[in-house]
């Protein structure tokens, strides 16, 4: 007659399958952990072996089903921390995947055995033979907390200080999909609860007639501590104007390049929020060329810049005049007598285009190009 032991049972949480620990024969190690069908009327099917990846040639004891499917179970056999540690393996439709120890406070140098968890995963209680006990086996209990930290911030005027108010923004994961978003309120701040620790996200902020501006921040692994992103963002119509990046066109060549596009899509923002303006477009160059080819460039341009913004929906009635004045209002002393003289930044400084508010807001608009 065989003799052998089963003990340390525990039911999954459907109640459908009993797991035990038996030294029967034709196991892996000194215990194995095992599984049953639970059937009807109280009666048990066939055990079955939890095989290899879960059993080793020691020991594998007191298992434990969590709500979400997770086998906890002690052993000696997987790699660990001193005799026995708790690991955990997913189920998944039956199968196990490789044991991943708990790690410490709940392993340390001394048998550490008979976790079990709670249905949310805040508390539990598991046993061991530590020093710091009360005697051989101590029972103690343990409390998960999720770290979770704010992301707040104030959103300003980069000019002025000001804060911003009703300004959206957004918290973004890494993948660019949007988690959360909000207004900001009369002191221009924002404020994300309770987001998890140990996260990259990244906060975009946006207001009508300003720049967007986005900023690259991260979680840390301190629960309860704060993590502060401050935008600032460039106002797109500064007293008279409206100033974006410069605008360029290809040497000798009045078409309108992509990285242009992109800037003039800031005008086309600020014409369709602001209905009533209608401007006219002044173009400027230096003075490398000769006076009337420059004149005609820069009127080529001016009206190249134009047709653009009509294409992008802004009626030609709302677009007064396009005019280029060649080298005619230069910025610095970069004439045809002191042109070699000048570097290209100062250069640079002459090539630009005006785009004037005319009616509506009688601002200036400016742009460099």
């Amino acid at each position: 007659m065989i003799h052998f032991q089963c003990g340390h049972a525990a039911l999954s949480s459907d109640e459908k399958t009993l797991y035990f620990v038996s030294d029967m024969p034709n196991g892996f190690g000194a215990t194995d952990i095992y599984k049953v069908s639970v059937l009807e009327n109280n009666t048990f099917g066939t055990p079955e072996n939890l095989g290899r990846t879960i059993n080793t040639e020691g020991r594998e004891m007191f298992p434990f089903v969590g709500s979400d499917d997770i086998l906890y179970f002690a052993s000696d056999g997987h790699l660990g921390l001193g005799a026995l540690d708790v690991f955990e393996s997913q189920i998944e439709a039956g199968v196990y995947t490789n044991p991943v120890n708990l790690g410490a406070p709940i392993n340390g140098s001394s048998d550490d055995f008979a976790f079990v968890i709670n249905d949310a995963h805040s508390y539990g209680f598991f046993s061991s033979n530590r020093k710091s006990g009360l005697g051989d086996d101590d029972i103690y209990s343990f409390s998960i907390y999720k770290c979770k930290e704010d992301v707040k911030g104030i959103i300003t005027d980069s000019r002025t200080g000001v804060p911003i108010q009703n300004a959206a923004v957004q918290l973004m994961d890494e993948k660019g999909a949007v988690i959360l978003e909000q207004k900001t309120g009369r002191t221009g701040a924002y404020l994300f609860e309770k987001m998890d620790c140990e996260k990259k996200f990244v906060v975009v902020a946006s207001k009508e007639n300003y720049r967007n501006k986005n900023k690259d921040t991260e979680t840390l692994d301190i629960n309860k501590e704060v993590v502060v992103a401050n935008l600032s963002l460039e106002s797109l119509i500064v007293k008279d104007q409206i100033v974006i990046n410069p605008i360029y066109f290809d040497f000798d060549l009045s078409n309108i390049r992509e990285d242009a596009e992109y800037e003039l899509e800031h005008i086309v923002t600020v014409m369709k929020s602001n209905v009533d303006l209608v401007i006219k477009i002044e173009s400027h160059t230096d003075s490398r060329g000769s006076k009337n080819y420059n004149r005609s460039l820069s009127d080529r341009r001016a009206k190249s810049t134009r047709d653009y913004l009509i294409s992008r929906g802004i009626s030609s009635e709302r677009i007064e005049s396009a005019i280029g004045f060649g080298e005619d209002n230069l910025l610095n002393n970069c004439d045809d007598a002191n042109s070699s003289q000048c570097t290209e930044a100062e250069h640079q400084k002459n090539r630009r285009s005006y785009f004037y508010i005319v009616k509506g807001n009688k601002n200036k608009v400016k742009v460099n190009n």
